[in-house]
């Protein structure tokens, strides 16, 4: 299985950088050492994401950046990229292993306990948990789920469990101390003015 190496997954969302160019955000973002990036723009076409996602693709290529694409298995497979990530109610990760090989990320979001064991059995590298705490950004995925379901999920999961919805700088020791692996962004970071000083806070409070 590919190696899960970052804590902080920043996933994108073009209508909360405040006006700016996404990829001048992302930039940004790389440049201050953000490891992985998923770009979830479901909004877009395919030839608009396709764009998107070499634009992105050709900025980061010097960097040690992991870009995780959102959903599009074919679009990952196309691009050569770092990895896909699937809805809950996507392709099963298993499928899609089948597909993308052993060396790219499969990463699935997950909304319950069981669909994070679900996840691993099915062979994902890693899985999304949310959201934890409320955020406008999820409620349509329900209420949070909170810190015990959080903590219950980790210590059964046989792979990394990022925690997402809702989460701030001031918030990552608790899900850490949950069990959390890491930590998924998208408010926090691409609604910032300072994206990288942004980005440091976060790597240093995944580090404590």
């Amino acid at each position: 299985m590919p190696l899960v190496n970052f804590r902080l997954l920043l996933v994108t969302d073009r209508h909360q950088v405040r006006g700016r160019a996404l990829s001048t955000v992302l930039r940004h973002a790389s440049e201050a050492g953000v490891q992985a990036i998923q770009l979830r723009e479901r909004d877009l076409s395919t030839r608009e994401l396709l764009s998107l996602a070499r634009e992105i693709q050709n900025m980061t290529a010097s960097g040690s950046v992991s870009l995780i694409m959102n959903d599009r298995v074919d679009l990952a497979m196309a691009l050569d990229l770092s990895g896909v990530h699937l809805r809950a109610d996507s392709l099963s990760a298993r499928a899609v292993r089948q597909m993308v090989g052993p060396a790219q990320l499969v990463g699935v979001s997950t909304h319950s306990a069981e669909e994070v064991r679900r996840a691993g059995r099915d062979g994902a590298d890693y899985v999304v948990l949310g959201p934890i705490f409320d955020t406008p950004s999820k409620r349509s995925f329900g209420p949070p789920l909170g810190l015990d379901l959080l903590r219950e999920a980790c210590c059964h999961s046989p792979i990394p469990i990022f925690a997402i919805g809702g989460i701030t700088c001031d918030r990552v020791r608790e899900v850490r101390h949950a069990g959390a692996y890491g930590v998924a962004v998208m408010g926090a970071l691409l609604s910032r003015d300072d994206i990288g000083m942004a980005v440091h806070e976060f790597t240093r409070a995944l580090e404590m």
